[in-house]
């Protein structure tokens, strides 16, 4: 069974939200905004909202949103790690 390319992105997605919320809560003891905390949703939303347009500039592979999520979320926790 083959994943379609929104849900690999979707769950990579879940993933970081996931991590971001256990490392903020359990390793850094921070309380960050609801908005900081779901950043990886928002680069999420705009590749929905993009996708048409990507296939036209050959950006539409799942693994670069993919890295530019997990990249989103690490710089988000490197934020406040600092």
């Amino acid at each position: 069974m083959k994943l379609a390319n929104e849900v690999k992105v979707a769950l990579v997605t879940a993933g970081c939200v996931l991590g971001v919320a256990i490392i903020f809560k359990n390793v850094l003891h921070v309380q960050v905004d609801f908005i900081i905390s779901n950043a990886p949703v928002y680069l999420f939303v705009v590749y929905i909202i993009t996708r048409g347009q990507a296939k036209k500039l050959k950006c539409d592979k799942p693994l670069y949103w993919s890295l530019a999520i997990i990249f989103v979320t690490l710089f988000t926790i490197g934020l406040y790690a600092i």
